[in-house]
């Protein structure tokens, strides 16, 4: 019995031990886990941005890479204040915002974006605007279902009526 007793209390105190380091490496996995996900998450809106209009599309485009969609947007939205009066850049930072919407499925704020882009390379010349984002727009209005994209115009238009 003293040795049925041992071997019962040895592999009890083997399987605690192996539970221990589980739960050890478990705690510590959950905890990096975690911290990686703050750090992620609690990127602020910087209070100063550059004039430039490259180095804020660029900054623009490292935050959607990065999975950082408001502060994309901020960046775009600041494009569009500081150099909105130019044609290429208002129609980029434009396209950005609707792809944007796009991925998030708020097609209430793209479709009227996407119009629009469209409108415009509608009624300039050819080769005075860069074509690719005439195609891209195209490309992400025809993501959107056709339905749903006739129910937001037709809501634009009714707002656009009552204004006047």
């Amino acid at each position: 019995m003293y040795q049925f007793m041992k071997k019962w209390y040895t592999r009890k105190m083997k399987d605690s031990r192996f539970i221990g380091k589980r739960l050890v490496k478990l705690t510590f996995v959950s905890v990096f886990v975690l911290s990686a996900f703050m750090a992620v998450s609690c990127t602020s809106i910087p209070e100063t941005v550059p004039d430039d209009a490259h180095q804020l599309i660029q900054l623009a485009q490292n935050a959607t890479d990065q999975g950082n969609t408001k502060l994309a947007r901020y960046y775009y939205e600041q494009l569009l204040e500081k150099h909105g009066n130019e044609a290429d850049i208002y129609i980029e930072a434009n396209f950005e915002l609707a792809h944007l919407d796009i991925k998030n499925k708020n097609y209430d704020d793209a479709v009227p974006r996407l119009d629009q882009i469209l409108l415009i390379y509608d009624s300039v010349a050819p080769g005075v605007l860069p074509g690719k984002f005439k195609k891209l727009a195209a490309i992400d209005l025809a993501k959107i279902p056709e339905e749903e994209a006739a129910r937001i115009r037709a809501e634009k238009q009714a707002a656009q009526t009552t204004q006047q």
